[in-house]
């Protein structure tokens, strides 16, 4: 089975997961408010129309998605979220968030030629954006 097909399965199957557990949700009690199940119902129909996008045009990687090193670097990237979501309570929403980008792009630039200021600006600009987005146009909370 091709990486590419194998993360398209993945994918499907978490986003079927995501969309039953979002229709679990409670509706909102609020007049013109959309719910909490909104965002978990798009989230999982963008994992549903990707992954099987690469389930059905998949198949041009021939290497396997199971080797050491893929999976060492998926543990990784689960760690880092992990510790980010964890950091996030103690530190509020910019540290952490400035943190975990910034070690996730030094991890996916390890065999590229990014200097660690152009890595650190991406870092800074996309936790501005990100909290931008959060707070002026989702009206969301962000922790402090």
């Amino acid at each position: 089975m091709t990486r590419d097909r194998s993360t398209g399965i993945i994918a499907v199957i978490l986003g079927a997961i995501v969309a039953v557990l979002a229709s679990q949700l409670p509706e909102s009690t609020i007049s013109g408010d959309i719910g909490p199940a909104v965002f978990p119902f798009i989230a999982a129909a963008i994992l549903l129309i990707c992954g099987t996008g690469l389930i059905i045009v998949g198949g041009k990687h021939h290497d396997s998605i199971f080797n050491r090193s893929s999976l060492k670097r998926l543990a990784l990237i689960f760690g880092v979220t992990l510790v980010y979501c964890i950091m996030m309570n103690y530190f509020g929403f910019f540290i952490p968030t400035l943190a975990a980008l910034f070690v996730l792009c030094t991890m996916f630039a390890e065999d590229k030629n990014v200097t660690w200021w152009h890595r650190l600006l991406y870092s800074v600009v996309l936790t501005l954006a990100i909290y931008f987005l959060f707070k002026n146009i989702l009206n969301l909370k962000l922790p402090g």
